[in-house]
């Protein structure tokens, strides 16, 4: 795709001239300017005319001369730095010089062919405007699916419900009803389901029901309202719009405005709805979360959830059988359910596969087949299928479509680490230029694709934020086909690499799920950038692979480090599993961000002392191993680094976290007996220095517990703590309840107190989320008052403690209280807060209580 294409080679002109300055003469300069010139001004094109581009021949091959000269240019580029980094580093400036004139005159060719275009960006700035009559931005999902979805009714019986409660409830003024959720799961249906209700049709004097789509005419949009309203047609837009206006003014209407995905279209039509304080409602159907804040801000949305197992058998059961004439055999029953199951609760693939077994034999041996097959068969049926859910492709900008894609990199049904794969869209080059606020970059564009109902979050962390996500296998499916037709990525997976006659594409990207042997890569490994490899055979020429940012072996134990490895300069994602030491001459791989290194040898790996000499490290974690850092060389400062696990506590000193003053995320593992005593105090105060910390985990490593020192300093900056495993003084709370900023603390058998009293003045202000587990606390006193901002609190085998504090009830912001294998005294005080709290008409408070026990 063009676009990965042009920010690719942006990201990665900027960082040479960063890097290597000593190369760059003059003349260099010059033509790199020149690229960088025309690079944003394809950049611009590109960003103009993506929403034109799927339905327009001529610039789609604009498109494909941009990519393959761009490609062309930074293969040529990087190919030229690698050679450098291998033989000579004195000629560079020489080597340079010889392969950028061709590379600007091609580029400048294309360009010229861009501006003479009728595309260019001076030409395209009336484009999306709603009032044109020949708008159109894809295809109606209406039209692509015409599988009945109306006659769903398996699920949507509580949805209903908080529909028509919406539409004939408070408040009187009119209000927007969203109801979200990703394409196949039924928002259509319910709204529909609502339309057509007796109560409904009998509360509202007019009812209009308007299909947008991504491709429509305002023009048709219109009078498809006023044929709801009136016979009469007028014959400007202007008049269409005020004759709608007048025939709404001053009755109560319910409009639904059906497959919405344009702030701009849901602007113009909305002016014609008039607000006369008289009950009227807009129903608007869409997958962009962001549109329906913008309809309404004050109006939440209905986010529709997948179907339950049990939901999606029924649905399943009534497609095939019918809802009342026939019965599943009992031979069927339990194949039938697995094939339910593996739908993963999207209505869609459920009405598709249903009309796929009503077709075949009801055998056991048929059925079984399906169930084996359930997302090939959907997706076979890409018309019906990915072709609904491909309208949220198409509809993405283009700076989401490669982060959208990414996602086939990981196995089917994985759950993938938010971080790590913001991580892996900084090393690939998707994000912007600012490289400390990459991630929070990173994070608006993950929460984009959320909001679109393209991802979805597997699991949540104890404060509500996500931790993991991953995409439907429909969604997958989706994703690798646009991947190979966009030649962005190859997925390989085990019946395919054992296969000489599987297609094998030349792309940048490779993921192998088998066991997978060099042979398998296309012939043209030196042009590849990414290889993931799930499953490993234990030998590959790694040099071969000259142009790699991306590495990824997470299963496969290296014996000594791989020293080929450190020839692959251009490496900025490196993660893999290995018993020996980190090399010392790792620190070659100068363009090098992340590196995730899987240690379990008996001995803690060494860090060598010459990693302070990689200036683009942003984070580094050992897995399994604590491992400790050598302070480094006057002068040397890792100013990028954001992230660091799991640090020795006997590295933590003034000298070390001043060179690293930018650290947001620590982790580190103690041993008071590898400290000396006093020694600890100014390990643990030296923390201090890090202004920029906002999560800090701390585990106490060893036999016997021990306390931690008193009055030692923590960053004001901390947004989440963690304490696990050392004992802590309850009246030396002081160091934690003084943060400012602290949202998030978490205590892991941690007090050694069985008391914990809070005065007045001991506020922790910020405070949304604690957990306690595991502690000798009986008795606990504190109230709204020290805890002002609290959401959300988690007891954890604390079996001694009697009740919670009865002042808690006085705590507005309290949304629930959970109890795991406590006293069953703390969990009879909890329900009674509770119920105190629903006599005084507050249902808020949510309690769980699990495993609590007499003590």
């Amino acid at each position: 795709m063009a676009y990965v294409a042009v920010i690719s080679l942006l990201r990665t002109l900027e960082q040479f001239v960063q890097l290597q300055p000593h190369w760059i003469s003059a003349e260099i300069r010059i033509m790199v300017d020149s690229l960088l010139v025309s690079l944003e001004y394809f950049q611009n094109f590109l960003e103009n005319t993506s929403k034109r581009s799927q339905d327009h021949g001529h610039i789609k091959e604009l498109e494909r001369d941009i990519r393959t000269v761009v490609n062309e240019a930074e293969d040529v580029i990087e190919l030229k730095i690698y050679e450098i980094n291998q033989l000579d580093r004195t000629i560079a400036s020489k080597a340079l010089c010889e392969i950028l004139p061709p590379l600007v005159e091609k580029i400048d060719l294309v360009k010229r062919e861009v501006i003479g275009s009728s595309f260019s960006t001076d030409k395209i700035h009336g484009y999306g405007d709603p009032m044109n009559e020949n708008l159109q931005l894809g295809h109606s999902s209406r039209q692509v699916a015409n599988l009945k979805l109306e006659t769903i009714v398996v699920g949507l019986e509580d949805d209903l419900i908080k529909i028509k409660r919406r539409l004939t409830g408070p408040p009187s003024t009119r209000e927007v009803v969203p109801i979200l959720g990703m394409g196949g799961i039924g928002k259509t249906t319910l709204a529909k389901k609502a339309y057509d209700d007796s109560e409904i049709r009998h509360r509202f004097d007019f009812h209009v029901w308007v299909t947008v789509s991504q491709e429509y005419r305002i023009r048709d949009l219109l009078l498809g309202v006023l044929s709801c309203t009136s016979n009469e047609i007028k014959e400007t837009d202007d008049q269409l719009m005020d004759m709608i206006y007048k025939n709404l003014k001053r009755k109560r209407y319910l409009v639904v405005m059906d497959d919405i995905w344009s702030n701009d279209v849901w602007d113009l039509m909305t002016r014609n709805f008039p607000d006369d304080n008289n009950g009227s409602r807009i129903i608007l159907t869409s997958r962009l979360k962001d549109l329906a804040i913008h309809a309404d801000p004050d109006s939440p949305p209905h986010e529709m959830k997948l179907l339950s197992s049990d939901e999606s058998w029924k649905l399943l059961h009534d497609k095939v059988f019918g809802v009342k004439h026939e019965i599943c055999p009992p031979e069927l029953k339990d194949i039938g359910k697995q094939v339910a199951q593996k739908c993963q609760g999207l209505p869609l693939a459920l009405l598709v596969v249903a009309g796929h077994l009503s077709k075949i034999a009801r055998t056991p041996e048929s059925w079984r087949d399906v169930a084996k097959s359930v997302s090939i068969v959907a997706a076979n049926e890409s018309d019906k299928c990915l072709g609904v859910l491909a309208m949220s492709y198409n509809y993405l900008p283009n700076h989401l479509k490669p982060c959208f894609l990414y996602m086939g990199v990981f196995p089917e049904d994985s759950e993938v680490n938010i971080v790590m794969l913001i991580n892996l869209w900084v090393s690939e080059g998707f994000l912007g230029k600012e490289k400390l606020k990459s991630m929070e970059q990173g994070r608006d564009c993950w929460e984009d694709l959320v909001s679109r109902h393209l991802i979805m979050v597997r699991k949540r962390r104890f404060n509500g934020e996500a931790r993991t996500c991953g995409v439907h296998d429909l969604v997958r499916d989706l994703i690798l086909r646009e991947a190979e037709k966009e030649k962005f990525l190859q997925v390989t997976r085990t019946h395919e690499a054992t296969n000489p006659s599987a297609k094998k594409l030349h792309v940048r990207r490779y993921s192998f799920h088998p066991y997978i042997y060099e042979a398998d890569c296309c012939e043209e490994s030196s042009l590849i950038r990414t290889v993931h490899l799930r499953g490993f055979g234990g030998f590959f020429h790694f040099e071969h692979f000259k142009l790699l940012r991306v590495l990824v072996i997470p299963y496969y134990e290296f014996q000594d480090f791989p020293l080929e490895i450190t020839k692959l300069v251009h490496l900025r994602y490196l993660q893999f599993w290995c018993s020996d030491d980190i090399h010392l001459l790792v620190s070659k791989l100068y363009n090098l961000q992340t590196f995730i290194f899987r240690h379990e040898a008996l001995k803690p790996p060494t860090i060598p002392e010459t990693i302070w000499e990689m200036k683009h490290f942003r984070h580094l974690q050992v897995v399994k191993r604590v491992f400790s850092l050598a302070i480094p060389k006057s002068g040397f400062k890792l100013e990028n680094l954001e992230g660091l696990s799991c640090l020795n506590l006997s590295s933590c000193t003034y000298e070390m976290f001043s060179a690293i003053p930018n650290l947001k995320r620590l982790k580190i593992h103690g041993n008071w007996s590898e400290c000396k005593r006093d020694k600890i105090y100014q390990h643990l105060d030296s923390l201090s220095c890090l202004k920029e910390l906002e999560i800090l985990k701390f585990k106490y490593q060893g036999r016997y517990r021990r306390q931690l020192p008193r009055k030692f300093s923590l960053p004001t900056s901390l947004k989440r703590l963690t304490l696990t495993n050392t004992l802590f003084p309850l009246e030396d709370m002081t160091n934690i309840v003084m943060l400012p900023n602290l949202e998030v603390l978490k205590i892991k058998d941690v007090f050694e107190n069985d008391e914990w009293r809070l005065n007045d003045e001991e506020i922790f202000s910020q405070l949304k989320f604690l957990l306690i587990s595991v502690t000798f606390l009986r008795h606990w006193e504190a109230g709204s008052v020290n805890f002002p901002k609290l959401q959300r609190l988690v007891l954890r085998s604390c079996i001694g403690l009697e009740e919670i504090p009865k002042d808690f009830g006085e705590i507005y912001s309290l949304e629930s209280i959970e109890l795991y294998d406590c006293s069953m005294s703390a969990a009879k005080s909890v329900e009674e807060l509770q119920e105190e709290q629903k006599s005084m008409g507050n249902d808020c408070l949510t309690v769980v209580i699990n495993n609590c026990i007499d003590v």
